[in-house]
């Protein structure tokens, strides 16, 4: 408050100091027209016995006045002042102390995945065209064999029908021509037989007849000629007929099951890219279908998360949808060069990490596209040494830890074991008990 008053009287000071030095120099110039010459010097000097008289009076004059100017417009210029902010005393952080403490540590790796099918297979023609018909739609389910779409090969599919007669008419006379040959391959196992039991019958009969026994036993080689050259066959040629005409027939059809998609097992159709008159070009995947029985977790890991992995690790799987409960299974397949997906000569193009869920699905609860939450347990002990993180210094590649003894504080050398988020174990240097200054 008195530094506030202070300031006022400062402010009316200065607006009355002009008046003051006008009047002052209008009392030097009196002195100087009225004094003579011994006075000339010291009006130079600017002191007069008149001014020396006047200045008195005049300064009194002006305080007055300025004392009775209105103190509206200083105390206004004294609030507007800014009032000085006190600096406030600074506050020493005091650094947190942590105690080496015994207990459990685990070390895990999470990741996300989603629910997908064991087995899934992406279809595709294997000619290109333009579609004349789909037949399902995504999410239908299919039946292996089944149709789901084909190209405009209405064309192809005349010519089989066609290349089809010609097999039917090359198989009927090939057909025709076995059954004639088995008639007479049989009429001439008859007449063979006859002519040797008349061979016999002369022989015991007509011992003494050699002209007829030589004549029947010519006749007896006769047949046996016949029924040989019976049994080579039908002719090559109706053979070559029926088989150019199955030929014929396999590559037509052949042409048409690669312009037509066909389910090969039972599932569902997860994706349908088709629409009929559009162009497609052969290979390029239009479908996929999965087994949606057979389910299990699959997951897009980067390689810092499959180095730490291995097959047949156990898991424990949790439903994002369904909170709080837990699944569990074990890590079926990492993909090359992790696991066993692949090989170095033939890789295999799906890169996911599969995780088989040991419960059924219809039990747990679980379904295709489900979001899951895949915890692995990579580390664990009991009993050990530990401190948070916050507790360690490192530096220049040493870990040390600084341990407050009563008031004295001393750097101490450590040597860590496993490491998570929020405890590491100390395998070397410290005890239980002892109290750490953290950083």
């Amino acid at each position: 408050m008195e530094l506030r008053l202070l300031r006022v009287q400062a402010v009316r000071y200065a607006a009355c100091l002009p008046f003051v030095k006008r009047v002052n120099r209008e009392a030097r110039a009196s002195s100087a027209c009225c004094a003579g010459n011994g006075s000339q010097a010291q009006a130079r000097r600017g002191i007069s016995p008149f001014g020396r008289a006047v200045l008195p009076v005049a300064l009194s004059f002006v305080l007055t006045g300025c004392a009775l100017l209105p103190a509206g417009r200083s105390a206004e210029i004294a609030a507007n002042e800014p009032t000085p902010t006190p600096i406030p005393t600074s506050v020493v952080p005091v650094k947190p102390t942590y105690s080496v403490k015994v207990g459990e540590i685990m070390r895990e790796r999470t990741f996300s995945g989603r629910v997908a099918p064991v087995v899934e297979e992406a279809l595709f023609f294997r000619t290109g065209g333009r579609i004349r018909n789909v037949y399902a739609k995504r999410n239908d389910l299919v039946t292996a064999g089944q149709v789901i779409a084909d190209l405009e090969i209405d064309d192809l599919e005349r010519e089989l029908t066609s290349t089809q007669l010609n097999l039917e008419r090359a198989q009927s006379r090939l057909y025709t021509a076995e059954r004639n040959l088995e008639f007479q391959i049989r009429r001439a196992q008859i007449n063979l037989d006859i002519a040797t039991l008349q061979l016999i019958n002369l022989r015991t009969e007509r011992q003494d007849d050699n002209f007829a026994i030589s004549v029947q036993g010519k006749q007896v080689e006769l047949a046996e000629i016949a029924l040989e050259q019976l049994t080579e066959g039908v002719d090559p040629l109706l053979i070559n007929d029926v088989a150019r005409a199955q030929l014929q027939v396999e590559k037509l059809q052949s042409a048409i099951a690669d312009a037509t998609i066909t389910a090969p097992f039972d599932g569902k159709l997860l994706s349908v890219s088709l629409t009929a008159g559009r162009p497609v070009n052969a290979f390029d995947a239009v479908v996929s279908i999965a087994d949606i029985n057979d389910l299990e977790v699959k997951a897009d890991l980067i390689s810092d998360q499959m180095n730490e992995l291995a097959e047949e690790m156990g898991v424990e799987i949790s439903l994002v949808g369904r909170p709080g409960e837990i699944l569990t299974g074990f890590v079926r397949r990492l993909p090359y060069p992790f696991g066993s997906g692949g090989s170095g000569e033939v890789i295999d193009p799906d890169k996911s990490t599969r995780i088989t869920i040991d419960q059924e699905a219809d039990v747990a609860g679980f379904e295709l596209g489900d979001l899951v939450q895949v915890r692995v347990q990579l580390e664990h002990k009991d009993s050990v040494l530990w401190l948070p993180p916050q507790a360690i210094r490192v530096f220049d590649g040493r870990r040390f830890v600084v341990v407050q003894d009563g008031d004295i504080q001393r750097r101490v050398d450590v040597k860590v074991g496993i490491q998570t988020p929020d405890r590491i174990e100390i395998e070397e240097g410290l005890e239980e008990g002892q109290v750490v200054v953290g950083q």
